[in-house]
């Protein structure tokens, strides 16, 4: 059995709203009065038509941006620069192609201080629970994207973050990688219970990891309906959780409240180019 979750909040959206100006001085707004509260130990999943500012939480929540109106607070404090306790995931590949997979994994250790040789001594650790030992010297061009997205994800769980932000992390790979990854983001997950804000537009991938999905509409995304998954943990394989029946009544009550805003945003999107 896994350890009951910290009492708390991780991150809370509230009534947040965040406007940007494009190059022609028009203003955008990308969400509208977002408000969400992912506890401590929780995982979230975020799902929503493409445009629907699913993303701007992430960056909002990292620090990497700030809202126009309303707040976002990570562990009860309000979000003023970069949120020091997140690690971030991001969709493309954010390793370094001129250092060793060894060197990229202790780069956080060795920035906040950690003496080289007890970084790597880490790092190796690290890479081992990842089950990429013997990889320590290659380099990113050397692996395959799933190997890739190992190191990355041992990168940023190394530094035992509060708060994890992963923005569609999988989204290049293939169907198989893609369901080996899933399995082994549960597992390193379960090791230190950071909080989860996860980005997918998969409501399969959204329902099989986490403990909660947030439906967002279309843009600009506020929250239309948060559904709790109770499905029990620790999960086992995604592949064959998709097939219990509690699954499919989950996937059928999320997707009815996505549809809708899936249709919206496409509709949106069709009349925009008969205008132009």
């Amino acid at each position: 059995m896994t350890e009951p979750r910290n009492n708390g909040a991780g991150v809370e959206f509230i009534s947040t709203t965040k406007r940007f100006v494009s190059p022609t001085g028009v203003v955008m707004t990308a969400i509208r009065d977002v408000s969400l509260v992912i506890d401590s130990g929780e995982f979230c999943a975020v799902v929503g038509p493409t445009g629907c500012g699913k993303s701007t939480t992430l960056t909002l929540a990292a620090g990497l941006d700030q809202p126009s109106d309303g707040a976002v607070r990570v562990g009860g404090k309000p979000v003023i620069g970069i949120t020091r306790s997140a690690g971030f995931v991001f969709q493309t590949d954010a390793l370094l192609p001129w250092k060793s997979v060894l060197a990229n994994v202790a780069l956080g250790p060795t920035f906040r201080g950690v003496a080289k040789k007890q970084a790597q001594a880490m790092a190796r650790d690290w890479l081992q629970v990842v089950g990429l030992a013997g990889f320590e010297n290659h380099y990113p061009h050397q692996l395959s994207g799933g190997m890739r997205k190992r190191v990355a994800l041992a990168a940023a769980l190394m530094n035992e973050p509060s708060i994890l932000l992963m923005d569609e992390p999988f989204s290049a790979l293939d169907v198989q990688t893609r369901a080996i990854m899933s399995n082994e983001l549960l597992s390193m997950w379960e090791r230190t219970k950071p909080s989860v804000l996860f980005v997918t537009h998969d409501l399969e991938e959204a329902i099989a990891l986490a403990d909660k999905v947030a439906v967002m509409t279309a843009g600009p995304g506020t929250v239309k309906a948060v559904f709790e998954v109770d499905l029990p943990r620790p999960r086992g394989a995604v592949q064959e959780i998709r097939f219990q029946p509690r699954f499919l009544e989950l996937y059928q009550q999320i997707w009815e409240a996505l549809r809708e805003e899936v249709t919206r945003a496409y509709s949106r999107t069709i009349a925009q180019g008969a205008a132009a």
